[in-house]
């Protein structure tokens, strides 16, 4: 009987390194991320290939665009985040561009994987403003 105590203790004990790996108890107990703590906020970052983005969450689904030091607001540009992930679309008049990453919500920064046609990069995004200290 005492080995299967100390069994089970050790099996539970895997199985919460095993999910904390991943995420954090705080992040399992909130639940599924909504994205809400990022409406209204500037995050930014330079990508693999050194271009500078710049975004602007809305709280309508659209995102307000700075990419190399040129703003862009186009409805048709889009953030969501659904099952733990952010994905960013974007639409430049050489196809959409979609970035997507995994996102909790009070994370400040997001690492993301952009691919637009046979280009793919990378850009780990941080936010700006407001000030998550506050």
């Amino acid at each position: 009987m005492k080995r299967l105590r100390v069994l089970a203790a050790a099996l539970s004990l895997s199985m919460v390194i095993a999910v904390s790996g991943c995420t954090t108890f705080q992040q399992i107990l909130a639940g599924p991320s909504t994205g809400e703590p990022l409406i209204g906020t500037t995050w930014s970052g330079v990508d693999s290939d050194g271009d500078q983005w710049g975004f602007v969450f809305d709280g309508d689904g659209t995102i307000t665009l700075t990419f190399d030091g040129t703003e862009f607001d186009d409805p048709s540009d889009t953030w969501v985040v659904a099952d733990d992930v952010l994905t960013i679309s974007i639409a430049f008049t050489t196809g959409i561009a979609t970035m997507a990453g995994t996102y909790f919500d009070g994370d400040t920064s997001v690492d993301l994987i952009g691919v637009q046609g046979e280009a793919e990069w990378t850009v780990t995004i941080e936010q700006v403003s407001p000030d998550p200290a506050g």
